[in-house]
């Protein structure tokens, strides 16, 4: 065999290749897009991590509402500060569990519940005092997480959705950074 023909036949070898790498399935025309994989649905939950989630998202409302109020009524810096915080960190948790929510199909709750509406009527109606700084920090900074640590440590039993469980695992623990938080302000205004 001379250099020319080995050439030839490397070379047609190759071009083989080629072709086997970029030939098309039979099913696809020419022009035709490859297949794309269908979006990957979320696995959708139990009717108590539904009624779980609303109920948290409906809370989750309330906190950044009322702890807006909070940042620009309070007369405390430390008061305003620990608002702030909320606003942003009940906002954050909110915006997640709310694309969990629309990856299974469920929308939002909109607006307050009346109870709740109730509580940050209340909380408005008080002049910017010590005693507003106080109420918001006795109801919502410690009351309000405390019921809320409840909820998720119950609701933690009953869920199974991982992704679900993550995000209660990382949002409880930001809840009791929040009651601390909390607890140390009320100590501080009573000593």
């Amino acid at each position: 065999m001379s250099i020319r023909t080995t050439a030839a036949s490397a070379l047609l070898g190759a071009m083989s290749l080629l072709a086997g790498c970029t030939a098309m399935p039979p099913n696809m025309g020419m022009g035709s897009a490859p297949a794309r994989p269908a979006a990957v649905q979320a696995s959708p939950w139990s009717a108590v991590e539904r009624d779980f989630v609303m109920n948290v998202a409906a809370k989750g409302m309330y906190e950044i509402e009322v702890s807006k109020l909070a940042s620009e009524r309070a007369l405390g810096r430390e008061v305003r500060s620990y608002a702030q915080t909320l606003v942003r960190h009940h906002t954050q948790a909110n915006n997640e569990l709310i694309a969990m929510m629309s990856a299974r199909g469920i929308a939002p709750p909109v607006g307050l519940a009346p109870d709740r509406a109730t509580k940050l009527q209340r909380l408005a109606a008080l002049p910017r005092s010590d005693a507003f700084d106080s109420g918001y920090v006795r109801v919502v900074g410690v009351e309000d997480h405390r019921a809320a640590i409840a909820a998720f440590e119950k609701a933690r039993k009953d869920v199974r959705d991982r992704e679900l469980r993550a995000w209660m695992d990382r949002t409880l623990g930001t809840l009791r950074n929040h009651l601390a938080m909390a607890q140390s302000i009320v100590a501080s205004m009573n000593g």
